[in-house]
């Protein structure tokens, strides 16, 4: 019951992180409940402040990009990457429900203001 949120965080940002380990969790963390918040916002990305102005400065510590939200009780990954086409008739009937509700749901984000 509600709504779950798929999200996307870049491998070499999780393996490589810059400065202290407990403010990049801290990171992580407002970035992902950011991302979730406003999934009108397609990415949030934190980056080191400048100790004079306090700004954002140079490259993101981190990047979390929202993908999609699921408004179902059960919760189902549904990922694929795919150089070429996807079969659409090499799916069930229930895969290609589950592909119409993501669908839907993401045509529901962006037709919202500020999408």
């Amino acid at each position: 019951m509600g709504i779950h949120h798929l999200i996307s965080i870049d491998q070499d940002q999780l393996r490589q992180p810059a400065g202290d380990k407990d403010e990049f969790f801290r990171n992580i963390g407002a970035a992902v409940v950011l991302a979730c918040l406003e999934p009108g916002t397609e990415a949030v990305s934190i980056k080191h402040p400048d100790p004079e102005t306090n700004e954002p400065l140079g490259d993101p510590i981190i990047t979390v990009r929202y993908v999609a939200e699921h408004d179902h009780d059960d919760v189902e990954l549904w990922v694929w990457a795919s150089g070429g086409a996807v079969a659409i008739a090499d799916l069930s009937s229930e895969q290609l429900e589950t592909l119409r509700k993501i669908v839907a749901s993401r045509q529901r984000t962006l037709s919202q203001p500020g999408s």
